[in-house]
């Protein structure tokens, strides 16, 4: 009997841990709207530095000169790796078009951390613009 009622109180003990546990790790993923304000659209012009094409968000990095002529570094921050394959293949554009060492205009929200922006739309060294479509924004659903 023992073991029976040890085992249903493992059981339960594991159900309370998960309980607690998969909320908490649904936080660890941040969203777009804390982050950053989406009524305020803002454009960078930079050299990109990095790029980390991750899930949960993908990322450029870009070195900028300020209005003073002082260089700044940006983070711009992108949709998951998976979803920028999908959308970007049926929008025409992929990861090879950003390329380190080129420069680039990114336009999108504002960070709520200095020198942050969410990517909404880009023109590349080459001229090309690029905009993207996410959930966030279903009408942005083709390129310029």
């Amino acid at each position: 009997m023992y073991k029976q009622f040890s085992r249903r109180r493992c059981s339960w003990n594991t159900v309370v841990v998960a309980a607690v546990l998969v909320p908490l790790a649904s936080l660890a993923h941040h969203s777009v709207p804390v982050n950053f304000d989406m009524q305020s659209d803002i454009e960078v012009t930079g050299k990109i530095t990095r790029t980390k094409w991750v899930n949960p968000h993908s990322q450029l990095t870009l070195d900028v000169v300020s209005d003073t002529g002082e260089a700044e570094t940006w983070l711009v921050e992108m949709n998951a790796l998976n979803t920028i394959r999908r959308l970007g293949k049926r929008l025409g554009w992929s990861t090879d078009n950003f390329v380190v060492g080129e420069k680039i205009t990114v336009g999108g929200w504002k960070g709520r951390h200095e020198r942050s922006v969410y990517f909404r739309r880009a023109t590349l060294a080459s001229g090309r613009k690029i905009i993207w479509e996410s959930r966030l924004d279903p009408d942005l659903t083709k390129l310029e």
